[in-house]
């Protein structure tokens, strides 16, 4: 009779085990590392609301290539909306929506983000200069909405970037090269 309840205490808690890594596998827990390369394209877009009016926000967007930094592949697409954009001293604030678009599901981010004129002249690997650096990071959910196997996810996200703004003039169609890096961190 021991043997029969210890079996089954066994079998209950491995199972308890195999739900919890089912669970982690459908986007909890993991770690993310993105590089959103390429020239983008600016085309005029909405992302959802963000001052809670229950309206979507305009915003300019661009679109690249997302690839995962762990085997350097492009693993997607990703869309980067900039919205409230305001000039601050030299540099700009904003808000950026990011949407990560993989196979298996899509993820969307969002940041205030900083954008700073470089000081010293800084090329990439391939020769391309670029004019500003990019960041932004939170302690708090980034995560605002998702699909797939990200739907209901919750996590942090953190950009350091470079983009060259050399022929962008604020028109629809009017180029930015980037050169991201994503860090996110589901919960």
């Amino acid at each position: 009779m021991k043997s029969k309840i210890l079996v089954s205490v066994i079998v209950s808690v491995f199972s308890g085990l195999l739900c919890s890594a089912a669970i982690a596998g459908q986007g909890g827990g993991e770690e993310y590392a993105f590089n959103l390369k390429g020239t983008g394209n600016m085309y005029p877009d909405t992302v959802p609301d963000i001052d809670g009016d229950g309206v979507d926000d305009p915003a300019i967007c661009f679109d690249t290539d997302l690839i995962d930094l762990k085997n350097n592949r492009v693993v997607g697409t990703a869309t980067d909306c900039l919205s409230e954009i305001t000039p601050i001293g030299s540099g700009l604030g904003l808000i950026g929506t990011t949407y990560f678009r993989m196979p298996e599901g899509t993820l969307i981010t969002r940041g205030k983000t900083t954008v700073q004129p470089v000081l010293h002249q800084t090329v990439s690997a391939t020769g391309q200069e670029f004019t500003h650096i990019t960041g932004a990071a939170g302690s708090g959910n980034a995560i605002i909405g998702g699909d797939g196997k990200f739907a209901s996810s919750t996590g942090t996200s953190r950009l350091s970037g470079m983009v060259s703004m050399a022929d962008f003039g604020g028109v629809a169609g009017d180029p930015i090269v980037f050169d991201c890096l994503f860090v996110i961190k589901l919960d």
